[in-house]
């Protein structure tokens, strides 16, 4: 490629500062300074903050110094420091667009924009100096991770930045449509830089099989807001997930755990964390078989979290009446404190939040969502005390049990079978679903509903939905 594309604030503009003030720094003058380079030390700058805020969503957005590593600056420019010098400078009227917080042991030199940037939105910047686009192509190649190669090389085909693409205008107008509409400008820049991962195609891949064994990439990081700019070969893009997917393999986990089963035992094995407490639980629990065929049929006609909403309302409504939560807010401010982590639940429980709260109850700690435990014992005691079990310790390990359970149907049978099958069909996977273009949409959708069907011994609900 000849060109390459970065983020930059909108209301930065070194041509016009460089008139004004003609850069002098030793032997070296205007002619020696390379704009682009300039905005691609801004554009790192904002990668960090992005980078910052992805790993720890709370941390602060402006007031932390970002740290930049010369060897990786000299790499872009020899004259990196002479850039740096300027945008750092103070000029009259206009002030400087860095702060720099000096070099530190263990530390690189730190820098973070003046606040007369903050909360600025960003633009695309192209890149045309022909050696900047080289060595950044060139640094952000994609080298599969080990585990990646050994076992996932056949997912990371389809990553090709000349077929996967993005409406990059489009997709950044439309999150600034949703900073204006929210107001969150971590999440803002976050987006951003993922969509710009996608324009450059700069890709990244990761599994971890001690943890939730999922495949990792820029499409299953990628934000349900920008997936209808995406495109394949031009085409829009389509999934087929499997509906209530954590129960589905929850239900294939329980109506198998007595049995000698192949396909579990290449899951769960001495080698996994989860394995002695998911043994202890299996030992300890005897699961009622009527309470699973109502678990399984719950699930697979589709009614499975709508069943959870008239005890979940019922015991709401109870907690209104007790707690008071309103009355007390409004009379006792004093003691707010106490109230503060104590909201009042909906008076009508809708099918999402009702999914949404019983997932959260199954992966968190044990007696963290009460009401919504108690209703799911209501319904199914021993499903529900065999899950606490393996929770008791490291509540982590239910999650990591199921998920590899379903990562291993959707990667290692689904995804295998289905490349071997259709050899140059483009596929990406997302978890618990299989993305395809339109035009492959129903004969993926047949494929991934036999397979399951065989393997599991039942078929579960699937659903197609186009990214638009």
């Amino acid at each position: 490629m000849t060109e390459y594309t970065i983020l930059k604030l909108k209301n930065i503009n070194i041509a016009e500062r460089l008139k004004r003030f003609p850069p002098h720094y030793k032997n070296l003058t205007i002619k020696d300074f390379n704009i682009d380079f300039a905005y691609l030390i801004l554009h790192f700058v904002l990668e960090q903050m992005a980078n910052r805020i992805e790993k720890d969503g709370n941390a602060n957005l402006y007031d932390e110094f970002n740290r930049l590593s010369s060897k990786v600056l000299e790499k872009y420019n020899k004259n990196y420091r002479f850039h740096i010098r300027y945008l750092c400078e103070n000029f009259p009227n206009i002030g400087n667009i860095l702060a720099r917080d000096n070099y530190s042991e263990n530390k690189c030199y730190g820098y973070r924009f003046r606040h007369f940037y903050h909360w600025e939105q960003l633009e695309q910047y192209t890149i045309t100096d022909r050696l900047l686009v080289k060595k950044l192509n060139n640094e952000n190649r994609l080298v599969l991770k080990t585990e990646v190669e050994k076992n996932f090389k056949f997912l990371a085909e389809y990553f090709n930045p000349k077929r996967l693409t993005i409406q990059f205008q489009d997709a950044l107008n439309h999150n600034s449509d949703l900073l204006e509409e929210k107001g969150n400008m971590k999440n803002y820049l976050v987006d951003a830089f993922k969509i710009l991962k996608i324009q450059n195609g700069t890709y990244y891949m990761s599994h971890n099989p001690e943890t939730d064994g999922r495949f990792h990439s820029n499409i299953t990081g990628f934000s349900k807001e920008f997936r209808p700019f995406l495109r394949y070969d031009g085409e829009i893009i389509s999934e087929i997930d499997i509906s209530a997917s954590v129960p589905t393999f929850l239900f294939y986990l329980i109506s198998n755990y007595k049995n000698s089963n192949s396909q579990l035992d290449k899951v769960i094995n001495s080698t996994k964390s989860f394995y002695y407490h998911y043994m202890f639980s299996k030992e300890a629990v005897s699961i009622d078989n009527k309470e699973i065929q109502d678990f399984g049929s719950k699930i697979l006609s589709g009614e499975f979290y709508a069943s959870f909403i008239p005890k979940l309302e019922e015991f709401y409504k109870a907690d209104d009446t007790y707690y008071q939560w309103q009355f007390n807010e409004y009379f006792f401010p004093n003691e707010s404190c106490t109230n503060y982590y104590k909201k009042p639940y909906p008076k009508i429980v809708t099918k999402e939040y009702a999914k949404d709260i019983i997932l959260k109850m199954l992966n968190a700690k044990n007696k963290t969502f009460l009401y919504e435990e108690m209703v799911f014992k209501s319904l199914y005691p021993t499903i529900f005390e065999f899950v606490s079990k393996i929770k008791e310790k490291h509540h982590e390990y239910f999650s990591h049990l199921v998920l590899q359970i379903e990562s291993y149907f959707m990667l290692k049978i689904v995804a295998r079978r289905l490349k071997n099958k259709f050899k140059k069909m483009p596929f990406f996977t997302l978890h618990d679903c299989i993305c395809v273009t339109k035009s492959n949409l129903n004969l993926v959708n047949e494929f991934m509903s036999a397979t399951l069907k065989n393997e599991l011994g039942f078929e579960p609900m699937i659903k197609m939905k186009h990214w638009i």
